[in-house]
């Protein structure tokens, strides 16, 4: 079987396609992160949905942005595929590398806190 980076490598894509992929990938925001984790893993969206105890349906909708996962949701699903959950906030219009970087931790599998990591620099 083919996996996804390979077939990337073999076929990548240019120009408008690119472009369109992009834009795309944008508007997708978290689902695509979503998306980029659970491929990383190696994992199905079935498998997925099995380890963090949804349904595959749920992960798809996430996956392609019409519905966006909870904190909860988005720590199990970091915690399945080896990934460490971080949320970065900024101000309008600043830097991508203006923003202040927040790890959220679960507590006692109830409740996410929030660390502040690093502080903006703008």
């Amino acid at each position: 079987m083919t996996t996804w980076k390979q077939h990337k490598s073999a076929r990548p894509l240019r120009g408008a396609a690119k472009k369109a992929y992009e834009a795309e990938r944008d508007a997708m925001g978290i689902g695509y992160l979503v998306l980029k984790a659970r491929a990383s893993a190696g994992l199905s969206q079935e498998r997925l949905a099995k380890k963090i105890g949804t349904s595959q349906p749920m992960v798809a909708r996430w996956e392609s942005g019409s519905q966006v996962p909870s904190v909860r949701s988005l720590l199990r699903i970091a915690k399945a595929t080896g990934f460490e959950l971080a949320i970065g906030i900024k101000l309008p219009g600043a830097s991508p590398k203006d923003f202040e970087l927040l790890e959220v931790l679960e507590s006692s599998g109830k409740s996410a806190k929030g660390h502040v990591l690093t502080e903006a620099t703008g």
